[in-house]
């Protein structure tokens, strides 16, 4: 079968694999549709995040839906279920993995980390934990969705627990970004900031995300807007949704007293800065966020019952056989990109 990996610096390909066995617990899922990442990105151009290195050939993407083609018996599931793919499988056995803490397992199988098949293929052999049933009513591209806004969900509602009228900002509005705001606005927070060096992001973030101001970092003083608009007194819950040293200035500097930050964005860089003496004075609590932590059904309850509409998240499409074109477009943000879907 066909499956894309990169193969060097900004070079990805399809190669020919042996289609996966599905042995134990494991179905066979039919891959239909996979979302291209910020993370799928950072290996893309920088070849490793941190400490996951590509090792040639590096098969991408972890936020896959399909369709089971089999399934053991006595599986929940059937031949023909339409899914979402959860793309982590921890161990169950750690002291984390007891203590309800999936996501930072340190055994965790997560798809497309070194060493891992991928979800730009396909077939996908997965365990049966790793799968939530989807209705009709949604589309493989809207399920491919589901993992990182679950990631948004487990950072805005289980750490930061966004309270009602609270004031939010976020800094970066790539698809994480506007999940968090979507998710923030659903919890029923107040006033809401964003900030992106994209004006289209900024304007997707005002007519589908609820933002109520969208500045322009390159263009405008965030922290001073935000003082001026919060009369001085700074945001309570801020988001760094990008990664970069910038977001991450924005993310502490825009805070209130007292108030908590959550850092969502993965950096290409080993090393950022920050004041130590701002956090020091206003006594901050920072939340870092890891993945998502058993959020799938729940996402997808949300986006069934239109609690969210991820539907203008999808603004393009490609065939497995154009994934170097996907991932240049998607990589240089053209054509007014928010997520990009790879449809094998």
């Amino acid at each position: 079968m066909k499956s894309a990996a990169l193969t060097g610096i900004g070079k990805i390909e399809l190669i020919d694999i042996p289609q996966p066995q599905a042995t134990g617990n494991q179905l066979l899922v039919r891959i239909k549709s996979c979302s291209i990442c910020g993370s799928d990105l950072h290996y893309f151009r920088q070849g490793k995040i941190g400490e996951a290195i590509c090792k040639y050939p590096h098969f991408v993407g972890h936020e896959p839906a399909g369709i089971v083609e089999t399934a053991p018996a006595g599986s929940q599931f059937k031949p023909g279920d339409r899914v979402a793919i959860e793309p982590g499988l921890s161990c169950g056995e750690c002291e984390h993995c007891k203590s309800g803490r999936l996501n930072i397992c340190p055994n965790v199988k997560f798809l497309a980390s070194p060493g891992i098949p991928g979800g730009l293929q396909e077939y996908l052999a997965v365990d049966e934990t790793q799968l939530a049933k989807i209705p009709d009513s949604m589309s493989f591209d809207e399920a491919a969705m589901l993992e990182p806004l679950g990631i948004c969900w487990h950072a805005m509602v289980n750490l930061a627990r966004i309270k009602p009228g609270e004031t939010v900002g976020i800094f970066g509005c790539g698809a994480i970004g506007l999940f968090a705001l979507m998710i923030a606005k659903q919890q029923g927070c107040g006033t809401a900031f964003v900030s992106d060096p994209l004006d289209y992001r900024l304007e997707f973030a005002k007519q589908h995300c609820g933002a109520d101001f969208a500045v322009n970092p390159n263009k405008l003083d965030v922290e001073k807007f935000v003082q001026e608009k919060t009369s001085g007194r700074g945001l309570d819950v801020t988001v760094d949704a990008a990664g970069t040293q910038q977001s991450v200035d924005h993310t502490f500097g825009t805070v209130r007293i007292g108030g908590r930050s959550v850092m969502i964005g993965i950096p290409e860089v080993d090393r950022l800065s920050y004041d130590p003496h701002v956090i020091r004075r206003k006594e901050l609590t920072i939340y870092q966020d890891r993945r998502s932590n058993q959020t799938l059904e729940k996402c997808v309850e949300l986006v069934e019952t239109g609690e969210f509409d991820l539907k203008p998240f999808i603004t393009h499409r490609f065939p497995l056989d154009e994934i170097q074109e996907a991932f240049e477009l998607v990589e240089a943000y053209r054509d007014g990109v928010v997520r990009g879907f790879v449809n094998p």
